[in-house]
């Protein structure tokens, strides 16, 4: 079987994913969408990781950028990213319709954070099991401007926030935003000939 897919279908499904998720949380946010419809298609946006995910895979195999610890990295990525949004979405509604007690909302909170833990050992793994050294350097350094995206975002926040000019954001964002930093650093630092 041929792979056959180019960079810049890659790059759609990477927009659609964030148009559909931001989109309808903005609209949700300014209420155009309202009651248990907007929360489905808010989640259901979330299955365009899926499309996003296998194109860009294809688009690495295409330049010669895939390996098989990429491969399974994506795998077990792709695996707990859905089980995240299901579980953290699943734990917030819980707790917020039936105001369980002190006891179970720690447990739902633990709940909603295991996938994050299985999000940041997939990326330890690739790391571990990568056997191309360039590979193992790039994924390094958009790891690294990932996490230079988090402090300067997280700094420049935390002094407006100290100032009273932003609001309080949950801490449970940093993920998250680092995730957004990784995606960044990853379109700016992209394979050459990708």
């Amino acid at each position: 079987m041929t792979v056959t897919s180019s960079p810049n279908r890659a790059r759609w499904w990477a927009a659609a994913f964030v148009a559909a998720t931001f989109g309808t949380a903005a609209l949700k946010l300014a209420h155009v969408l309202t009651g248990p419809w907007s929360t489905a298609l808010f989640l259901a946006s979330f299955l365009l990781i899926i499309p996003m995910t296998r194109e860009g895979q294809r688009a690495l195999a295409v330049c010669g950028a895939a390996s098989p610890a990429q491969v399974r990295y994506t795998r077990r990525f792709l695996i707990a990213s859905l089980s995240y949004v299901a579980l953290f979405f699943a734990a917030m509604s819980i707790a917020r319709t039936f105001d369980p007690p002190l006891i179970a909302r720690v447990l739902l909170a633990l709940v909603a954070a295991v996938p994050v833990m299985g999000m940041i050992r997939a990326m330890a793994l690739l790391l571990k099991e990568e056997d191309d050294e360039y590979l193992r350097a790039r994924h390094v350094e958009q790891s690294l401007i990932a996490t230079g995206f988090l402090l300067v975002l997280a700094t420049l926040y935390g002094f407006l926030n100290a100032f009273d000019v932003a609001p309080r954001i949950d801490a449970w964002a940093a993920f998250p935003v680092w995730a957004i930093g990784l995606g960044v650093a990853r379109l700016v630092r992209r394979e050459p000939s990708c």
